[in-house]
């Protein structure tokens, strides 16, 4: 739902975090009509968790890329952080992705200054990748891949 994205807004104090989340692809300040536009909403799938009060705990996205099923803009609510959900989150996007994407490749790119997210992702079975598009403003990002077939 909109009310959603204009939730996370607030979940981003300051340009660092928000690079740190969305690339230097993403505006700052945020402002709800360019962050509709450079999150991609309403043209890739968008997935959220939600407490049972109905709390926002975690957004994220999926689409395809490069014939894997692309992770992207993961967040877990700040008041909700270093309890675990982080794993569950991305691991239901994960499922859902392959379903809807009919693979069990997966990728995503992380800021090296992430390293709760970094973890979180090893803990998946993401692993280091030679990502084969270079692209200059993500030199401090990471490329990421994981196979579920095994799963």
């Amino acid at each position: 739902e909109i009310e959603h994205a204009r939730t996370i807004i607030d979940w981003f104090p300051d340009k660092e975090s928000v690079v740190r989340w969305g690339s230097p692809y993403t505006r700052y300040p945020l402002r709800e009509e360019t962050f509709l536009e450079d999150i991609y909403w309403g043209r890739i799938s968008s997935r959220v968790a939600l407490a049972g009060d109905g709390r926002l705990l975690g957004f994220g996205q999926y689409y395809p890329k490069l014939g894997r099923c692309h992770l992207a803009r993961l967040v877990i609510n700040p008041d909700f952080r270093g309890q675990g959900l982080g794993e569950e989150f991305v691991e239901a996007l994960m499922i859902f992705g392959a379903r809807e994407l009919k693979t069990n490749d997966f990728s995503l790119f992380v800021m090296t200054a992430n390293k709760p997210a970094y973890n979180c992702y090893r803990s998946l079975g993401f692993v280091l990748a030679n990502y084969p598009e270079g692209d200059a403003k993500l030199e401090n990002c990471v490329f990421m891949v994981a196979d579920w077939s095994g799963r």
